[in-house]
């Protein structure tokens, strides 16, 4: 150690030195205004410390660096200045929630006409597309033209208590005549057809509704010369018969009609009545069923009594035609929950026995 400190005792004198010199000679002669001028004059060669490190970085006169990519001199950029804020205060309640900021710089192409403008902090959510109005499921039709009841087993209930006939047996015979009829045409259109000279209502916008209701001769397809779409061809496979004068979802005649019409029409409490009426023509069914049948209550009917409804509205029972109309008849009638039973009934096409 001892060897140490001879041999470097130089450089250990000149810590010391500079250390007497810093602490105690300069503050007793040099002020704060020599010490100033006394840096100022330091200076250093930049070209030697270039070489010292090798790194070949060039600096301005102007003191302002450059940047290390090259940009593309096709564009003239022009830095715009942001609006001047608000002075920030340095006392007094303005300093409450003062937060100073730093607006962000824009870029923008010279000769540019489009200057951004700021951002709105809430930008507006786009409103969701209104939902369409409801189509009503009724049409507003004329009250004086509409019979009542809106369904199925309403129209049925009011035929069966005008008439006297059990519901069932009306609805077993409506079944046979229109097929599924009354369990698939909507409630708007069922009220349509249960009133009166719907087949010229301003509802009805398509010939194939016409032909929908059973306006249109059972033989010939052809809908009726007094509707709005008279002369319209029903049939899908577009053949044409002889006329039978048979319209209506209960297939009545003009002979019927206008036999039981005017019965049917007062049990209704209306001046006239059509067989292309829901309610109008199975109330005519209930008139032509009762004479037929003569029954000797309104609900309680025997098996014999309900077959001979059957065979008398159609004519027979359908066994030498092939039809087997009482058969069809009475298996709706099960169907709809009726009272009592036809299967003990003896069928014979003699519909008086």
């Amino acid at each position: 150690m001892k060897e140490y400190f001879i041999k470097n005792y130089r450089v250990f004198i000149s810590i010391i030195l500079s250390l007497i010199i810093v602490l105690f000679i300069i503050p007793i002669f040099a002020t704060p205004g020599k010490i100033q001028n006394l840096v100022s004059n330091i200076k250093f060669d930049s070209s030697g410390l270039s070489k010292l490190f090798n790194l070949n970085i060039k600096f301005p006169e102007n003191n302002e660096w450059q940047p290390l990519v090259k940009y593309n001199e096709n564009f003239n950029y022009t830095q715009i200045s942001p609006a001047p804020t608000q002075p920030i205060p340095t006392s007094g309640a303005g300093l409450i929630n003062q937060t100073p900021t730093s607006p962000a710089v824009t870029l923008v192409k010279a000769g540019s006409t489009n200057i951004p403008t700021q951002i709105p902090t809430n930008i507006p959510k786009p409103t969701k597309a209104p939902k369409p109005t409801k189509v009503p499921d009724e049409f507003p039709i004329d009250p004086s033209l509409v019979r009542p009841g809106k369904t199925t087993d309403e129209v049925f209930a009011i035929a069966s208590q005008k008439t006297c006939v059990p519901k069932e047996v009306l609805k077993s015979i409506a079944y046979i005549e229109s097929g599924e009829f009354f369990s698939v045409v909507s409630p708007k259109y069922f009220l349509l057809y249960n009133s009166y000279n719907w087949w010229n209502s301003q509802f009805l916008t398509d010939p194939k509704r016409a032909c929908g209701g059973y306006d249109f001769d059972n033989g010939s397809g052809v809908v009726e010369a007094d509707s709005l779409f008279a002369g319209y061809q029903c049939h899908s496979d577009g053949s044409s018969g002889a006329q039978s004068y048979i319209f209506g979802p209960m297939q009545l005649s003009g002979y019927e009609q206008t036999k039981h019409g005017p019965a049917a029409a007062k049990l209704l409490g209306v001046s006239k009545v059509d067989r292309r009426v829901i309610l109008d023509a199975i109330t005519m069914v209930g008139v032509i069923t009762k004479i037929n049948v003569q029954p000797t209550s309104c609900t309680n009917w025997s098996g014999h009594d309900i077959v001979k409804a059957a065979c008398g509205y159609y004519g027979s029972c359908g066994i030498a035609d092939g039809t087997y109309y009482c058969n069809t008849f009475c298996k709706n009638y099960k169907r709809f929950g009726g009272k009592g039973s036809c299967d003990a009934a003896s069928f014979g096409d003699n519909c008086w026995y």
